[in-house]
């Protein structure tokens, strides 16, 4: 599945400008409990964000008929950004198990921290996965569910990446 390039320690950031439609008070137009908040920008949207170095890291020892799927994510959202606020977003993967990978993930804006945690991933062959789950290739409904860790595991892991990603400078590898 996965070629033999992906190894602890491999690692990517990618460099983001916060647009408009990333701020919490943006999500969803009709619920009024999201527009009525600040304009910052939104947990999921960072998520995703963080995913995003990672994900082009596995693009880089995947065939072309395999894609990654996030499996898991434990992420500490600390510091407000706003629109315009220039992110370096980090990944270096820290595990690889056959065809699952996990990577400690940070986002800062210059030295600040805003955000630390980890995600994982699962290689599939795409065809057989779409198949399987009876999806169509555009999307569908979501497949099985994995076993995460409890609240109180994840957000004692996050305080750990937190501090330890104050410590630590944004990955100078940089794609945008």
């Amino acid at each position: 599945m996965v070629r033999s390039g992906l190894v602890p320690g491999v690692a990517r950031s990618v460099i983001y400008r916060v647009q408009p439609g990333d701020l919490v008070n943006t999500l969803f137009p009709g619920a009024s409990e999201f527009a009525r908040k600040p304009a910052v920008l939104a947990t999921g949207i960072l998520v995703a964000l963080c995913e995003w170095p990672a994900m082009n890291a596995l693009r880089q020892v995947m065939g072309d008929d395999e894609d990654s799927l996030g499996m898991g994510v434990c992420l500490a959202h600390r510091a407000p950004v706003c629109v315009g606020a220039r992110l370096t977003l980090t990944a270096r993967c820290v595990s690889v198990r056959g065809r699952v990978s996990r990577w400690d993930v940070c986002a800062y804006e210059g030295a600040r921290v805003v955000a630390c945690g980890w995600v994982e991933f699962a290689v599939v062959r795409t065809a057989a996965f779409l198949e399987r789950h009876k999806l169509a290739r555009a999307g569908g409904p979501a497949g099985r569910s994995v076993g995460h860790p409890s609240s109180q595991e994840c957000a004692q892991e996050a305080r750990g990446l937190v501090a330890a990603c104050g410590a630590v400078s944004p990955n100078p590898i940089v794609q945008t």
